[in-house]
């Protein structure tokens, strides 16, 4: 098998994994393929550097593709960005969750036309930060209860959601604490004759949050 009929099988092979684009773009194995990308792996993003396209004249910028793992082969690509500089060699995807897996693929460009697509990036993100420990939910006077909880070891965290069941009702927010170690709220918005329970989240900076805390409970008499 020749090197046009390698490229070929390759523009097939990728084909088949419904690589899809919100533009048009015409195959040009001529064009350079990119290999080698390197990623730094965080919760909530991924930025990735290629090797440099500078000695290329020809190429426009690079397209990124990402897929989210499912079951099977036939992963969904769809084409996520656009870096319009062949001088650059860096791109960070912000737009991703934690703890989940998902493919990239990258191409370069010079016009309509476009290469091949280069290797398959696994990419794992992070796990959620670990769910904080609440202490306890105590009646310290009329219609009050002081919430207790241990602060985050995590540096990133900077606030805390608290959320509030009455009875048997739903969870809804209750309030924001800021502050990764500050270990207390005081609810003064309970009534008598009523059960509450409360659960906590921490978030960072970014909106990435932790797990979901255990949950604590009281009646007020």
């Amino acid at each position: 098998m020749n090197f046009l009929q390698k490229k070929s099988l390759q523009v097939f092979l990728l084909t088949q994994l419904l690589i899809s684009s919100a533009n048009a773009f015409f195959s040009d194995v001529t064009l350079p393929v990119i290999h080698n990308v390197k990623k730094v792996v965080g919760r909530s993003s991924v930025g990735f550097e290629w090797p440099s396209l500078a000695k290329y004249p020809r190429v426009t910028g690079v397209n990124i593709y990402r897929a989210k793992a499912k079951p099977g082969i036939n992963q969904v690509y769809i084409k996520i960005a656009t870096v319009p500089n062949r001088f650059a060699t860096h791109f960070v995807d912000t737009n991703i969750e934690p703890g989940t897996k998902y493919f990239y693929t990258f191409t370069t460009y010079s016009g309509l036309n476009e290469s091949i697509h280069g290797d398959i990036v696994p990419v794992l993100t992070k796990p959620p930060y670990k769910a904080i420990k609440v202490i306890s939910a105590t009646v310290v006077a009329k219609d009050t209860v002081k919430l207790l909880w241990i602060p985050s070891s995590e540096p990133m965290i900077y606030k805390y959601i608290i959320e509030r069941k009455t009875d048997n009702s739903k969870w809804f927010y209750l309030t924001t604490v800021k502050g990764r170690l500050y270990p207390e709220y005081i609810d003064a918005t309970a009534f008598r004759g009523h059960s509450y329970s409360y659960r906590i989240i921490a978030k960072d900076a970014y909106g990435v949050s932790s797990y979901v805390s255990n949950v604590v409970s009281v009646k007020v008499q």
